[in-house]
């Protein structure tokens, strides 16, 4: 499954969180591809796009974190399937 893991921090938290991404590179644990991370250019957070059927996994990567950022993980589908759920819907 495909999930939105997404990030901010305060201002004040700001220092200490890039000095532990540049120390451990922010990489998720086994049992999750990150496919994709973007940084808001204003330096208050971002998002990656990730794989995983691992929920503890996910679990795990916000623990990593949550004591600096604010992690919000959202499951999204690509326009393939979601058009397998609405196609029957609305055709």
């Amino acid at each position: 499954m495909l999930f939105i893991f997404s990030w901010t921090h305060t201002p004040a938290a700001r220092d200490v969180t890039i000095k532990q991404f540049m120390a451990t590179g922010g990489m998720p644990p086994a049992g999750i591809d990150m496919l994709s991370r973007y940084h808001n250019l204003d330096g208050t957070g971002g998002f990656a796009i990730c794989q995983s059927t691992d929920a503890s996994a996910l679990a795990s990567w916000a623990l990593d974190w949550n004591g600096l950022i604010e992690i919000k993980i959202v499951p999204i589908m690509d326009d393939e399937t979601i058009s397998g759920v609405l196609g029957p819907r609305f055709a």
